[in-house]
């Protein structure tokens, strides 16, 4: 046997025929909508009669005044009858809900819950049914009223939400607060829960944000963020701080920055299920305060016990941590900045004994701690700005200055050094990388140079390197070397290389002047007495010295003679100047039955070929005949000696010292060597100092040209300038190339005074006027 509910109908009560008087009518909604509250069936005739009640209530003829026409009879009615029917609607919904919240006062924990999620599910689906049963009330009365400004009056469905609040969950507030939250907490600590009763609660708090005269489209958050938000939050705080104490009681910092992202994580994934958006920001915010805030010198000193360690993961996963507090990482930056520095200085002084003889040494060690901590940028920091400039003013720190430097009391000693390398790696002999690899390391090179204060340095050393490369053939590939320029060109712009690409072009001139030269020969039927070359090179860009006195070997004079009548007939007006010092040559020398083939420069040439017809001469016969300068010529003779070819008499040991006129120097005649073919064009220690003190006179000079031109520059630009303003503008159009030191700008200043590119203001004497 079976029972089946029958929908309602409030004509069952009250038959609507011909027109109700208010109190009947009244007396139907009631019973109309405590059927509806209590979520019973109802027919849909049943809600149209409901509807028409409240219309046939609102404007009920038993209060309207005979004077009046009909439209102020009608709304005089609505008027007065509206007011009646919505405070007997307010009062209805009072004793509704205030009994339905008694049913509730005892329970706690999941039952309070569970109760208020049912009621708030079934209320607000029959508030939308009484909103819709009194429209003509809302769109008459209601909207009036709230248009004068009337506070104290809701749209139908927003009054239902503020009854609620008021009555029902008034006497509940503190039981459901409570409960929510130890539900929130036996989810943080693992428990399985309810949390579609999380879920009601939050909703419904958001539903509830209705202020005086509010639309029921308008929500704000106020009652949700002072009813739940605001003590959630609190109890958040209070728990991460109890659990964040006694984690770290009992591990490492490493593993609480795990635990602590874990906790993040699972914060925001509950705030993104359970809460309203709004939440979000402030919850997460509160989190990294008592997670990541309070700790932070703790993580602090951590992160330098994982830089000691290298430990790129761990650092990685505290970066991802501490990063999300504002201004947490300049501190985590200028740790990292300190030990790189520290750690490049120390690979330097490793290697501080072998570093001014084996360059490589010292490249290779500050590449080293480049690359390294490089890797742990990308890796560790995702290449964030902060920590790449971390790096690079480390870099640029113990590269500029370091224990080789200040042995060296030479501050641009990296520059050169690099230079040298850069020599060593590109030489046709060198074994210091594997073929193939040679455009890695030379980018490698490249991307030390943008640490170097003073570039132009290293282009002068490197210009240097490159000549005698170019010149003497010892280049291991043209490929490598124009590889290396463009290098230079995009890291440096045009400028920096314009002088190395011309030197290519002047070999490349050299190859097919030669071939014109044999062509000439030929077509003259002339003969030279050995076989001869030349390279024109344009003076300005070779970085030569004047070439002094020098008698040429006979053997050479009829070549030097030819090829300057065959260049006088194809350019007239150039003159060429022999660089001797520069040049080289095979020669062949017979000793105990046995050949050698020695590749000498053009001075060793002529002082071997001294001793074809005589064993024995002085030194003074030797200078008389070759006419080489005394300091060049114990140069050469050393070399020689070094070499066991000649053997000297009354030649100091010490190399700095000049060798006396009176010295006698003989050819080794019971000379040997394992090798048939020897490189004696080999520069002694103290030849390569003083090619070295020749280039950083060019250097002094060349940086005293450009701060002329930039001084000048400046001051047709701007016509008139402070001192302090000049210094600033130069330094900062010479710093790409190098950093001036203020002394010799003003120095620099002094002297265009005195040739009157400038001249002092009459009125204030700091104050520089350009002199057209």
């Amino acid at each position: 046997m079976s029972s089946r509910q029958q929908p309602h109908s409030c004509s069952q009560q009250h038959a609507l025929r011909g027109n109700m008087s208010p109190d009947k009518a009244w007396e139907s909604l009631q019973f109309g909508m405590a059927l509806i509250l209590q979520h019973r069936p109802m027919t849909k005739k049943s809600y149209l009669e409901l509807y028409n009640l409240v219309y046939q209530y609102c404007t009920s003829s038993s209060v309207t005044m005979a004077s009046e026409n009909y439209r102020q009879r009608e709304l005089r009615s609505t008027e007065f009858l509206g007011q009646q029917l919505y405070d007997m609607l307010t009062g209805f919904l009072e004793k509704h809900l205030s009994d339905r919240s008694k049913e509730g006062s005892d329970k706690s924990g999941d039952d309070v819950l569970e109760f208020y999620s049912h009621n708030w599910k079934f209320y607000t689906f029959s508030s939308q049914v009484i909103h819709n049963i009194f429209l003509y009330l809302n769109r008459h009365w209601v909207r009036r009223e709230m248009e004068d400004g009337n506070k104290k009056v809701y749209e139908i469905y927003s009054l239902l939400l503020v009854s609620w609040r008021q009555h029902f969950l008034g006497r509940l507030l503190l039981s459901v607060r409570k409960a929510v939250l130890k539900l929130i907490e036996k989810e943080r600590n693992g428990k399985s829960v309810e949390s579609k009763y999380i879920q009601c609660i939050v909703q419904s708090y958001v539903e509830l944000g209705i202020e005086n005269s509010m639309s029921s489209r308008g929500r704000i958050l106020a009652f949700y963020k002072n009813e739940f938000e605001k003590h959630f939050l609190e109890e958040t705080k209070n728990f991460y701080q109890m659990e964040s104490s006694k984690f770290l009681a009992g591990h490492t910092i490493t593993d609480y920055v795990t635990r602590a992202d874990s906790r993040l994580a699972e914060e925001k994934s509950r705030s993104e299920r359970l809460f309203h958006e709004s939440t979000l920001v402030p919850l997460i915010a509160g989190c990294e305060e008592v997670l990541i805030s309070a700790y932070l010198q703790r993580f602090y000193e951590e992160f330098q016990v994982l830089l000691n360690g290298e430990r790129t993961d761990d650092i990685r996963k505290m970066y991802q941590l501490v990063k999300r507090v504002k201004n947490s990482l300049p501190p985590m930056k200028e740790i990292l900045q300190r030990h790189i520095t520290r750690q490049g200085l120390h690979a330097v002084s490793a290697v501080k004994d072998t570093a001014l003889t084996e360059p490589h040494t010292y490249a290779r060690a500050i590449l080293k701690v480049n690359h390294t901590f490089k890797n742990m940028v990308l890796r560790a920091f995702n290449n964030e700005s902060l920590f790449v400039q971390a790096l690079d003013e480390a870099c640029e720190t113990f590269i500029n200055k370091n224990s080789v430097t200040e042995e060296a009391k030479n501050k641009n000693k990296t520059s050169e050094l690099l230079a040298r390398y850069s020599d060593l790696l590109l030489k046709k002999s060198s074994k210091l990388v594997e073929e193939g690899e040679h455009d890695d390391v030379l980018q490698h090179v490249v991307l030390l140079l943008q640490y170097i204060q003073d570039k132009d340095v290293f282009s002068k050393f490197y210009t240097f390197k490159l000549a005698k490369r170019l010149i003497n053939n010892l280049s291991v590939s043209e490929d490598a070397e124009r590889s290396m320029i463009l290098k230079l060109k995009e890291a440096f712009g045009n400028t920096y290389t314009a002088k190395m690409e011309k030197m290519f072009n002047d070999i490349e001139l050299s190859k097919g002047l030669n071939d014109q030269f044999r062509a000439h020969l030929e077509k003259i039927n002339a003969k030279v007495p050995v076989e001869f070359s030349i390279q024109v090179l344009t003076l300005g860009h070779w970085l030569w010295s004047q070439c002094g006195n020098f008698a040429t070997p006979t053997e050479l004079d009829l070549c030097i003679q030819r090829f300057n009548a065959f260049y006088a007939a194809q350019h007239s007006g150039r003159r060429l100047i022999w660089d001797y010092a520069q040049s080289s040559g095979d020669i062949v020398g017979h000793f105990q039955k046995r050949i050698y083939t020695f590749t000498v420069s053009t001075y060793q040439m002529a002082v071997l070929l001294q001793f074809n017809n005589l064993a024995t001469r002085t030194f003074e016969q030797l200078q008389d005949n070759t006419q080489i300068d005394q300091g060049s010529l114990g140069l050469v003779v050393r070399s020689l000696m070094k070499l066991k070819v000649l053997l000297g008499e009354g030649v100091p040991p010490d190399e700095s010292e000049d060798i006396p006129s009176s010295a006698t120097i003989s050819l080794y005649k019971g000379f040997n060597h394992k090798k048939v073919r020897i490189n004696a064009n080999v520069p002694l220690r103290i030849e390569s100092k003083k090619e070295e003190e020749r280039i950083n006179l060019a250097i002094d000079n060349e940086r005293g040209y450009e701060i002329q031109a930039a001084v000048v520059r400046v001051m047709k630009t701007r016509k008139t300038l402070q001192h302090n303003q000049l210094l600033s503008e130069v330094v900062g159009m010479l710093q790409r190339r190098f950093k001036p030191q203020f002394p010799h700008i003003k120095k620099i200043i002094e002297f265009l005074i005195d040739k009157e590119y400038l001249e002092r203001s009459k009125e204030k004497k700091d104050v520089y006027l350009y002199v057209a």
